[in-house]
């Protein structure tokens, strides 16, 4: 009877030290995102020796509701997990493979003097000491490795001033409103939680390729470039609408147009509705609006992720693409693209691409042109659009955002392109042209080009500039529309 009381005295005394906390709960989440080529996996436990329950894709969104660390003294991030959750999944993601985290808060303060430390754990670094009565804000939980927290202690990281630190939890009074972490911006691959394909066999892809749902029509060429880069991963993006309604609205008024310079077959009249560009018929829109004719090595990065990726996405790639054009000679440099992208968390290969696509033979946007007395530039040509002039209204736009500088131009526009599309799920060349990403009621609406063969043409000069430098033999991936009932096949006139 002795030694039982005697053990409950020594287990209170731990719980004392630092006991679990029912206020934890009202702790608030925080977000980030999943920051790996290769995708990050999801684990059962905080251990690469875990069971894995799937494959984040890189630059998924996630929900973060812990930080767990995993030795007694090193704060390493390859030594601290989260506890996540995504699409109605929860596991741990190494901490490394996380970044762009936004915190939430709630007021607190200290119950006695304590000490804050560097990471949570009683055998982590002291950083000092924290008084009675000293407000701060708390933005996480945080469990410590076991030995080092008894069997059910809580922490928290706090806010103080402009660092982060940790401090038992049942030292802490919460008190005030929850504010809710912002949320991260979406995931670009929020249909799937599931590896994108990537390093399958044969026989995994075959069964792979069905679950997602792609069609047998599309299988043949996916299986191709399965066995050229079998580090790729592909998507299929079921986007619940019917060809024939897809359709319908690609070809309305002036939503598609071909340039003057294609055979005359490919028009629908005579009408120009632009200088030199005519409504593509029925025959030419179907042909470019059905995947299935770009799963292939010159033209699958038309259903490449535009997000940023330092990677590879390097000023030599972006160099490639601008070295033939006259973009350089009018001061748009590889290094500007570069900047802008990582600015706006946009490629800037896809930037330089558009860029190529816009205005690579140089012209007004590009060279300055002044608007009422201010030199701009316009290398995207936003907003050059509608009535008799739309070049100037591309001018006078940019007058109206002050891009009057080619660096200011590059980022204006990688930023609004960022805000306007990319965050809106239209975060690949293709749904920028061909809006199935919003539903079928935004069908053939906010789409960033008419030129009909936009896509296909930037794709060309992604790819000529990713097998230049081995970009290829990175782990992509690659999100690919699937519509019902589509056709058995669809040709140019």
């Amino acid at each position: 009877m002795t030694h039982i009381i005697v053990i409950m005295i020594l287990m209170a005394a731990v719980f004392t030290v630092c006991s679990f906390d029912v206020r934890a709960a009202s702790v608030p989440s925080a977000s980030g995102q999943i920051n790996s080529p290769e995708g990050a996996i999801l684990r059962k436990s905080a251990t690469t020796s875990s069971e894995r329950l799937t494959v984040l894709p890189d630059n998924a969104g996630v929900t973060i509701y812990r930080e767990v660390f995993v030795t007694k003294k090193s704060t390493k991030s390859t030594n601290r997990w989260y506890y996540v959750g995504v699409n109605g999944k929860k596991g741990y993601v190494r901490a490394d493979l996380i970044d762009n985290i936004r915190y939430g808060a709630i007021q607190g303060k200290t119950k006695v003097k304590i000490p804050y430390r560097k990471g949570a754990g009683t055998k982590m670094k002291s950083a000092g000491k924290f008084r009675k009565g000293k407000k701060v804000t708390v933005v996480l939980k945080a469990t410590p490795v076991y030995s080092t927290r008894g069997s059910s202690s809580k922490w928290y990281k706090v806010k103080a001033g402009n660092k982060y630190f940790y401090v038992c939890s049942s030292k802490i009074k919460l008190s005030g409103t929850k504010t809710a972490a912002a949320p991260a911006p979406a995931p670009v691959y929020n249909n799937y939680i599931s590896s994108p394909a990537m390093n399958m066999s044969d026989a995994k892809f075959e069964k792979y390729m069905s679950d997602q749902g792609f069609p047998e029509s599309y299988k043949p060429m996916l299986r191709n470039l399965h066995k050229a880069h079998p580090n790729w991963g592909f998507v299929a993006y079921r986007t619940g609408i019917s060809w024939s309604d897809a359709l319908a609205k690609q070809t309305k008024g002036g939503t598609s147009l071909v340039s003057g310079s294609l055979p005359s077959s490919y028009r629908d009249g005579s009408k120009q509705y632009e200088k030199g560009w005519y409504k593509a018929n029925s025959k030419v829109v179907a042909y470019y609006m059905d995947p299935r004719n770009f799963i292939n090595e010159n033209c699958i990065w038309m259903f490449e992720d535009l997000s940023y990726k330092p990677a590879y996405q390097t000023a030599g790639v972006v160099n490639a693409i601008l070295s033939s054009t006259q973009l350089p000679s009018c001061g748009f440099t590889s290094n500007i693209f570069v900047e802008a992208g990582a600015a706006s968390n946009v490629s800037p290969v896809f930037l330089a691409s558009r860029a190529r696509q816009e205005n690579g033979g140089g012209g007004a946007a590009v060279n300055g042109t002044k608007v009422l007395g201010t030199k701009v530039y316009n290398p995207f040509n936003i907003g050059a659009y509608g009535g008799s002039n739309p070049l100037y209204n591309g001018l006078l736009y940019a007058y109206e955002k002050k891009w009057t500088t080619q660096a200011l131009a590059t980022t204006g526009g990688a930023t609004e392109m960022a805000k306007n599309y990319i965050s809106r799920g239209q975060h690949t060349v293709y749904y920028q042209r061909f809006n199935v990403r919003n539903g079928a009621g935004n069908v053939g609406t906010h789409q960033y080009m008419t030129n009909i063969t936009a896509p296909y043409t930037e794709a060309l000069s992604t790819k000529n500039s990713y097998v230049k430098y081995g970009i290829v033999k990175q782990s992509l991936v690659f999100e690919i529309p699937v519509y019902t009932s589509m056709p058995g096949s669809t040709k140019l006139p």
